[in-house]
């Protein structure tokens, strides 16, 4: 029900990712607003739904940037996979659930891009091993910190927006 809003609201995202984001950038990392948005709606919300969602959003995503179109869906899509794989296990989304999908979630996604980017010859001409290295201590480390931080408000504003339009396909206790 919610997905004619996935254009309008991961396309804002794109938007501020590519323009205010970089503004509070510290040692290379930065929140990632597709990323979280993407995994918010998608811990609430069926396979197909997160999917969407996340080939929407990384589409948007690749458009503002420099990098292959297609290269932050791959990422997003894979770990949508694994988190509704994950979700069915789950009666409900807390805190802790929240804090480590965030965190294998974000390392999945930024060495995913990154390792398209080395193949691709978007980044250092040696493509070796410490390179890789290199560029998960840079952007990846500081990246799960300010997605950690930012992970709790976006999923509230989505959880709020989900149930609004009925966006919510979770199971609550007693329907079927």
């Amino acid at each position: 029900m919610g997905n004619f809003l996935s254009l309008p609201i991961l396309a804002l995202a794109a938007a501020l990712q590519v323009t205010l984001v970089p503004q509070v950038s510290i040692q290379g990392g930065r929140p990632d607003l597709i990323f979280l948005i993407v995994m918010a709606w998608s811990l609430n919300a069926n396979l197909e739904d997160g999917v969407l969602w996340a080939f929407i959003g990384g589409i948007c995503k690749d458009l503002l940037s420099a990098a292959p179109l297609g290269t932050s869906v791959i990422g997003l899509v894979i770990w949508i996979f694994a988190v509704q794989r994950i979700r069915e296990q789950l009666y409900s989304v807390g805190l802790f659930t929240l804090i480590w999908v965030t965190l294998i979630g974000t390392v999945i996604q930024q060495v995913t891009v990154i390792t398209i980017l080395l193949v691709a010859g978007f980044g250092p001409a040696t493509g070796s091993i410490s390179t890789l290295l290199d560029e998960v201590s840079y952007f990846v480390l500081p990246s799960i910190v300010y997605n950690l931080v930012m992970m709790l408000p976006v999923y509230w504003t989505i959880r709020r927006i989900q149930r609004r339009v009925g966006g919510d396909t979770r199971l609550t206790f007693g329907h079927q």
